[in-house]
């Protein structure tokens, strides 16, 4: 005798679909909880061990610095490749680096101002 079930691709994809959406909606959730304990644990160690609401409002509104940012891919980055600082011109802010002042000398023949 066979079996009384009907198998097709909507029988299928149906439970495939909503367990991939509650497995997402799962993820989003836990990362989302994990960062903001973060970014709270960040704002507590620079109000010195508890949020100070008058430190917080200072921040958002840029009197105050930010805590300093620590995303492990940064951190990564810049213990491997450095801050950056090396070939920026002083002086300027958003300036352009040494190497790029030389590449458009030898591309258009003229220095920068």
């Amino acid at each position: 005798m066979a079996p009384k079930y009907n198998l097709n691709g909507r029988t299928v994809a149906a439970p495939i679909a909503a367990f991939t959406m509650a497995t997402l909606l799962f993820v989003y959730a836990r990362t989302s909880i994990q960062a903001a304990k973060r970014n709270a644990q960040k704002h507590r160690e620079a109000d010195g061990g508890q949020i100070n609401w008058h430190n917080e409002s200072l921040r958002r509104h840029g009197k105050l610095e930010p805590p300093e940012n620590q995303g492990t891919v940064r951190q990564l980055r810049e213990t491997i490749v450095g801050s950056g600082e090396e070939g920026k011109v002083e002086g300027k802010v958003g300036g352009e680096t040494e190497s790029e002042r030389r590449i458009r000398e030898v591309k258009f023949g003229k220095k920068s101002p």
